[in-house]
């Protein structure tokens, strides 16, 4: 771009777009200001970039003073460049600047308010805020005037048409005229300050063209911070000069005042003054016997304190003054220890009729009753007077049942016998440390033996049930802890209940055991087994379970036990035994004989030793981490057996041939089992479950309806709730025997009675196995996926 002006412009500046993208630009400037004639010519160079089409559109301008002056020249042109190379565009720019100032007149799009003279390019105005015609502040730049703006300045105050260059100065007590100060050339008058405005002034002189705020003209006020004292004033009795002749209350009648020091209204008549009225501290009486008390004056209250207080008869008259040591603080002083003085001093009392005979007991003095406490209390007749004959005097022998003898009561107004009471002893027959409410009472005298089974309370309300009791706390147990004829009250259950659990794990899988952790208070963890080798544990309440299924094989497990330390062992179909514990299945063997294993019961230990019974009528040993071996093989079909150790292991049964009735053995240790009597059931029946809960007491339930007690003799019938055939049976303690059927019911019997069914499955259907430490954690399993517990929350 080859650019020629004909002008003094200051910059020049083309821009370049893209015709085919005008977002597509480019742009370049050169600065030129004061150029010479022969020098207006600038060649800039446009490049086009390589994502540009071949059409540029091209703006030349100049510019006034600088790159950032007003537009004042511009030409447009559109370039094909067709061909490569160089294509040169010549482009003349023009303008008028007559004066050569490098502005552009106004009128031809410049600045410049006056082309013909150099030195003016713009005029400055002033702000003229009063409208006076003069202004003020930082001027404004341009060729016209704008609103409220005016050429000349120098208004030194532009707020008000009163001051401004070329006014006359007034006397009003401003720069009238902006030049020489105040009120400049006018007359000047005295006037002094009227403080007090009583229209007197006084002080230094102020000159003024007229009176300045709270001044006068007269100068001659003795006090003009007092408005009651100026010359001419008549004089009244103020104790001041009001009339300024420098003489106070002079020409005014006089009395008599008396110095009040103490302000008691009594003066002294040695102190007196005359005056027109009382002076402060003065009074008019003279009659004060001693000027420096307040309290001490003709009109006082005489007090006991060594002063004449009402100034006649003397000091302290009608008091007395004679005090007596009242160590005890009963009222009564010793007479031997006396003070003597107006105030009571701390500790000492009056004179009384009669002294204290012992001023270290305030309960020892002429006014006490006389008590059985070993002292004398009255000061008369000696220790104890009035309880030292008769039948129950003090030291007399006495038995309630106990032995003793008379002593003085607690209350000390008689005697009576010390003999210790005895202590009540009730019968506790479930160990639960309360007795019976309804048991008489053992008195027990200190020395003397405390009954066996018995407890210092009486508040149970079923002593055959170690869950209830008077100071029970109530939990989720389907029983009334507290004995307060409720169970489960305020909510302990929260809503927790008998409920059948649904969960993956559990599934539709046919469960035939279940077993808990005996030696965990909440009885966890809890394991379930069943067909084709189903196995899961549930950890703790509210936990799912987790399913193991198959980690032991998939031999059919119908019996299970819980160690210690958690691991469940298992018997199952095939003479399979296996351990599990929670992790992996940690051994398996097989069974002497290979009958299907129908129950399993342990005894923890180093090493953990284990009992089980199969099908084909034989018991093995089975110490943990070795094979089991056969103890015994009878003519038998085992189908349970539960003991409390290894050597008393209860074998529930039936008789493989003959009559197939049940029948229930025992094992005490050595090679054979033994059977045991007073087994009772219909042919072809089996004892199904046991359970030992004690050395002396076991359940047992079967076939038919079949449920027997065990009391450490032989086996008896008891009624059973309901016809069915009994599947199995739990009985932690004597009054928590559960028991479940092939039609899924669960009850409890609580060694006297039976309770209503505490689950009854819906569909019916049978439960296997059934298992409990306590009252609060029961489970009960089955085919199709039942799995029951108690309690469980919704």
């Amino acid at each position: 771009m080859e650019i020629s002006f004909n002008f003094n412009a200051g910059c020049i500046e083309v821009r370049a777009r893209d015709q085919a993208s005008p977002d597509k630009t480019s742009r370049g400037t050169v600065e030129v200001f004061n150029r010479g004639a022969t020098e207006r010519q600038v060649v800039i160079s446009v490049q086009r970039k390589d994502d540009w089409s071949r059409t540029l559109e091209l703006v030349s301008i100049a510019h006034e003073r600088s790159c950032s002056g007003a537009e004042v020249a511009q030409a447009s042109q559109t370039v094909t460049l067709d061909t490569a190379g160089v294509k040169t565009v010549k482009v003349a720019l023009n303008a008028v600047d007559e004066d050569g100032d490098g502005y552009v007149p106004t009128s031809a799009g410049g600045t410049d308010c006056d082309d013909n003279d150099g030195a003016v390019s713009q005029r400055s105005f002033y702000r003229d805020a009063d409208g006076d015609g003069y202004g003020a502040g930082e001027p404004v730049k341009g060729c016209v005037a704008p609103s409220q703006y005016v050429a000349r300045d120098g208004d030194c105050d532009d707020t008000t048409t009163e001051r401004a260059p070329g006014r006359a100065e007034v006397c009003d007590g401003i720069d009238n005229n902006c030049a020489n100060g105040i009120d400049d050339g006018l007359v000047l008058s005295s006037f002094y300050l009227d403080a007090d405005h009583d229209g007197v002034g006084a002080g230094p002189v102020v000159k003024a063209c007229t009176a300045p705020p709270n001044h006068v003209a007269t100068n001659n006020d003795c006090d003009d911070n007092d408005s009651e004292r100026k010359p001419g004033l008549a004089e009244v009795c103020d104790d001041k000069d009001n009339d300024c002749n420098n003489r106070v209350d002079d020409g005014l009648a006089v009395s008599t005042f008396y110095r009040d020091a103490d302000g008691d209204g009594f003066g002294k008549a040695s102190d007196s003054q005359q005056k027109c009225r009382a002076p402060t501290g003065y009074v008019a009486t003279s009659t004060d016997c001693d000027d420096d008390k307040a309290a001490v004056n003709p009109n006082a209250q005489e007090v006991c304190n060594d002063i004449d207080d009402n100034c006649r008869n003397g000091t302290d008259e009608g008091f007395n003054k004679t005090w007596y040591r009242d160590g005890d603080g009963d009222t009564y002083g010793k007479q031997s220890d006396s003070l003597t003085g107006c105030m009571q001093p701390a500790g000492y009392v009056a004179p009384t009729s009669a002294f204290d005979c012992d001023d270290g007991n305030g309960a020892v003095n002429p006014g006490a009753t006389e008590k059985c406490n070993e002292i004398d209390d009255n000061c008369v007749g000696g220790a104890d007077e009035p309880f030292t004959s008769g039948t129950t005097r003090k030291g007399a022998s006495c038995a309630t049942p106990c032995s003793g003898i008379y002593v003085c009561n607690a209350a000390q107004d008689g005697t009576s016998c010390n003999a210790p009471a005895p202590t009540n002893y009730y019968t506790d027959a479930d160990g639960d440390g309360d007795g019976a409410a309804s048991a008489t009472a053992q008195p027990i005298c200190p020395g003397q033996s405390v009954p066996a089974n018995t407890a210092s309370r009486n508040t149970d309300c079923d002593d055959n049930d170690k869950y209830n009791k008077g100071n029970g706390t109530e939990v989720c147990d389907q029983r009334d802890n507290n004995c307060d004829t409720t169970a489960d009250e305020n909510n302990v259950c929260m809503g927790a209940g008998w409920k059948p659990l649904v969960e993956p794990a559990i599934g539709t899988k046919d469960w035939n055991t279940v077993a808990i952790n005996k030696d965990s208070a909440s009885g966890y963890p809890v394991w379930i087994a069943g067909a084709n080798g189903v196995l899961a544990r549930r950890n703790g309440a509210g936990e799912t379970f987790t399913s193991f299924d198959g980690a032991c094989g998939t031999t059919t497990w119908n019996a299970a036990w819980v160690s210690s330390d958690g691991s469940v062992f298992l018997a199952g179909s095939g003479g399979r035994v296996a351990q599990h514990n929670g992790t992996t299945c940690v051994q398996q063997h097989p069974l002497p004989g290979g009958g299907n294993g129908t129950g399993i019961i342990g005894f923890d230990g180093s090493p953990t030793n284990l009992f089980v019974v199969d099908d084909n009528g034989r018991l093995h040993s089975w110490a943990s981490g070795s094979a089991p071996v056969q103890v015994d093989d009878n003519a038998r079909v085992y189908r349970d057996i539960h003991g409390i150790d290894d050597t008393r292991v209860l074998i529930a049964a039936q008789e493989s041939g003959g009559n197939h009735k049940p029948i229930i053995e025992s094992y005490t240790g050595g090679g054979n089992t033994s059977g045991m009597g007073g087994v009772t059931g219909p042919n072809d029946t089996s004892i199904r479950g046991i359970w030992m809960t004690s050395a002396a007491i076991a359940y047992a339930v079967g076939d038919s309806s079949n449920i027997l007690r065990w009391g450490g003799g032989n086996w008896s019938a008891v009624t059973p709730p309901a016809t069915a055939n009994y599947t199995s049976v739990c009985a932690p303690d004597r009054t928590s025997v559960y028991v479940t059927d092939d039609v899924g019911v669960i009850r409890r019997y609580t060694g006297t009675q039976w309770l209503a069914p505490l689950y009854t499955a819906f569909p019916a259907g049978p439960l296997r196995d059934v298992v409990s430490v306590n009252p609060s954690n029961i489970w009960a399993v089955g085919p199709g996926g039942r799995v029951i517990h108690f309690p469980e929350l919704p």
